[in-house]
């Protein structure tokens, strides 16, 4: 996600805002004399689904992780992966790409503790053990030994056992205290900007085991590595901040804390910026006019897509020619110029144009597949296809799970009225929380959702190996669960070679295998406006990755 990623990430349907906490005009704390606090008070928008980062896979739990946690890299803006930007002080990589050895920091956790090796080499085996059934596990497919650990059956009597064995033959090592020894399949030219990814952040074993089921749930119940802790957790309604006391960077953090509130509402951020209350909100379409007419709105493009996502187990979705007619019918840039209105692109394919390929844009080696606009009588013909080959005479009842925000109801109106027009087709639309909403799909209790996701870094394979198969007792983040042995092939293809003109051809037929079968169907990249008070200085924004840093942020005295 997001990022994303982004791990989107799965984003949520959210408005987001940054607030001046206490009062509307906040104070510098250094060097004048004046001791008011520096605090920034944002809108998360959703209750954050988890914050145990082997298992979490949404953008709001991704916003909380990326300010309380810290791996071995720290994502910085314009800045590729650093050394000495996050725990790891340094590292050195073999000639052949394929043994990174990284040496950590001095560094402490939150209660004050030291951080060290054994807490990333525990956290990213937890995160590979078939029994924690981490969405996010495919991502340590790179690491020697994984594919063993992905093959065992977790039912079968002597899973347990077998699992200990692989776990401790797999490519993480902790040499000692100070000195992780990671070793991959194959050169990775990316694995780098995995690091600073939440499913490989470091975990305290002890913390993990004394709280297990209830680790994360609550502010208590964790331990921090990062810039921020959390003070607060009221669920469904806020979470507060502070500054880690124990960073090893706390100097450059010169915020004191951060409040979060959970507000779904597309007018009250907006109100509240008006009223000198907000600092930074995230602009929605029906007040970019207003912003763009001052010329102080900014605009920030984002490494995700937005698709409508299908359920390949369901008993009508399962259909090729249904799921196309669906795409078909959908009037993408009447979408995008309507119903966004904020500067977002029509999806023509699947990896959105931020992401590199070898030369230029991937999106450019891949092409535009899909069309902008609906084309109605392919979409019935489509349809009445699929339905020929169901033995269907008449439509069951359709379903499109959508979020409860103000905004994922409308967009969920809008495709509606879509596949009423333009393919005839009434669509009923249930409405649940983001939670929920995860939660559903990734149990597979849905026919139609939309879904996006967010870079995790930047290269194309962050979105093609999203759809591989996966065993069907862990699907990660294949909530389709989509599987087409051509495609697998591919994406293994491109996995195991450094050739990155092969790679880069790879995906690109992996893409438009995808884009053939259709079990997501791309509607639009998005594009971010946002306006920021003067007084608000340093917060990064990244189009890949985790989206928002507030480690280099202050506010000044105004």
């Amino acid at each position: 996600m997001s990022k994303k990623t982004i791990a989107l990430l799965l984003a949520a349907l959210i408005v987001f805002g940054v607030v001046a906490a206490g009062c509307s005009k906040p104070a510098s704390n250094s060097g004048s004399g004046n001791t008011k606090p520096q605090i920034l008070k944002w809108n998360l928008g959703e209750e954050p689904p988890s914050l145990d980062s082997v298992t979490t896979t949404d953008q709001v739990s991704f916003w909380v992780l990326n300010a309380t946690q810290e791996g071995l890299v720290r994502q910085i803006e314009n800045q590729p992966p650093t050394k000495g930007s996050g725990l790891a002080q340094d590292w050195t990589v073999s000639p052949d790409g394929t043994v990174y050895t990284f040496t950590l920091r001095d560094a402490k956790w939150s209660d004050g503790q030291p951080i060290t090796a054994k807490d990333f080499a525990f956290a990213w085996k937890r995160a590979m053990n078939p029994k924690t059934a981490a969405e996010y596990s495919y991502q340590f497919a790179y690491i020697k030994g994984y594919d063993e650990l992905s093959k065992i059956d977790v039912k079968a009597a002597d899973a347990d056992q077998k699992i200990k064995d692989a776990l401790d033959k797999v490519g993480v090592v902790a040499k000692d205290d100070k000195t992780l020894e990671v070793n991959l399949n194959t050169a990775t030219p990316y694995f780098l900007s995995l690091m600073s990814f939440p499913t490989f952040l470091p975990e305290r074993q002890d913390i993990v085991e004394k709280y297990g089921d209830k680790y994360a749930a609550e502010a208590s119940n964790m331990v921090f590595s990062g810039p921020f802790t959390i003070t607060d957790w009221t669920h469904e309604t806020k979470m507060v901040f502070a500054k880690n006391a124990n960073y090893w960077d706390k100097d450059t953090v010169k915020l004191d804390g951060m409040d979060a509130v959970m507000i779904k509402d597309i007018n009250t951020p907006v109100n509240m910026y008006e009223a000198g209350d907000l600092d930074m909100i995230n602009i929605p379409a029906e007040f970019l006019a207003q912003y763009k007419s001052k010329g102080n709105n900014k605009v920030r493009a984002e490494s995700t897509t937005w698709y409508i996502e299908f359920n390949v187990k369901d008993s009508i979705m399962k259909n090729a020619n249904i799921r196309k007619a669906f795409s078909l019918a959908l009037d993408r840039q009447t979408f995008v110029d309507k119903v966004l209105a904020n500067g977002s692109m029509v999806a023509t394919a699947y990896t959105p144009p931020t992401i590199a390929g070898d030369k230029g844009s991937f999106h450019e080696l891949v092409g535009d597949v899909l069309s902008p606009t609906a084309d109605p009588t392919a979409a019935k013909a489509a349809l009445e296809a699929g339905m020929k080959e169901l033995g269907l005479s008449k439509l069951p009842t359709i379903s499109f799970l959508s979020g409860d925000s103000e905004r994922a109801k409308k967009w969920a109106v809008a495709f509606q009225e879509m596949w009423k027009q333009n393919l005839g087709v009434d669509v009923n639309i249930e409405t649940v929380s983001f939670k929920v909403r995860l939660d559903r799909m990734t149990k597979g209790q849905y026919q139609m959702v939309i879904a996006g996701w967010g870079a995790d870094y930047n290269d194309p394979m962050t979105f093609i190996d999203l759809w591989h198969t996966m065993p069907a007792d862990n699907p990660g983040n294949n909530s389709s669960f989509y599987s087409n042995a051509e495609y697998d092939k591919l994406v293994d293809d491109a996995k195991s070679t450094g050739d990155q003109a092969k790679r880069m051809e790879d995906m690109k037929q992996a893409e438009q295998i995808l884009l053939r079968d259709l079990p997501v169907a791309p509607v639009f990249y998005p594009a971010w406006n946002y306006i920021e008070k003067p007084y608000v200085k340093g917060i990064q924004h990244f189009a890949v990755g985790s989206d928002y840093e507030f480690k280099f942020a202050s506010m000044d005295a105004h």
